[in-house]
């Protein structure tokens, strides 16, 4: 009978040197992570490569135009085949359209763009080339562009 009460007393007795013995393997693994963090740094060369890339990567810049009014007001909207602007207050502050294709990469592409809306002196501009012109909408009004290839370097 003495046998089987010290056994269940062993049983019931917690072992708490595993535990210790545990935890103090993992605050030594915590310690040496952070140690090994800390004396880590990038390799000089892969930052060096990185910076090269960034500056001789080239872009094809994005086919973007500005439309503002010097007097007039209203709201439009521009179409380039299925892409269909927001529709745009018009204010004397020029305001950017941003197109989804990119500028071409060789060649000039010529493409229709229609402004749809009810607005008087509704001025296109490009913040790349010489672009400018003024029209009076009511519905809908076609106009050509040319996209000159462009890139951003």
């Amino acid at each position: 009978m003495q046998e089987t009460a010290s056994q269940g007393q062993a049983l019931q007795k917690p072992s708490r040197s595993p535990v210790i013995a545990g935890v103090g393997a993992a605050l030594v693994a915590c310690a040496i992570t952070v140690v090994i963090m800390m004396n880590s740094s990038p390799a000089p060369v892969a930052v060096q490569d990185q910076a090269a890339n960034s500056t001789t990567e080239c872009r094809m810049m994005p086919r973007k135009l500005l439309v503002s009014t010097t007097k007039g007001s209203g709201t439009v909207r521009l179409r380039e085949g299925s892409y269909l602007s927001p529709p745009i207050k018009l204010s004397t502050q020029p305001q950017p359209v941003v197109f989804p294709l990119l500028r071409p990469e060789t060649t000039p592409v010529e493409e229709v763009i229609a402004i749809e809306g009810n607005a008087s002196d509704v001025v296109i501009t490009s913040d790349v080339t010489a672009l400018r012109s003024v029209y009076d909408v009511a519905g809908v009004l076609a106009f050509n562009v040319t996209w000159k290839p462009m890139k951003t370097c």
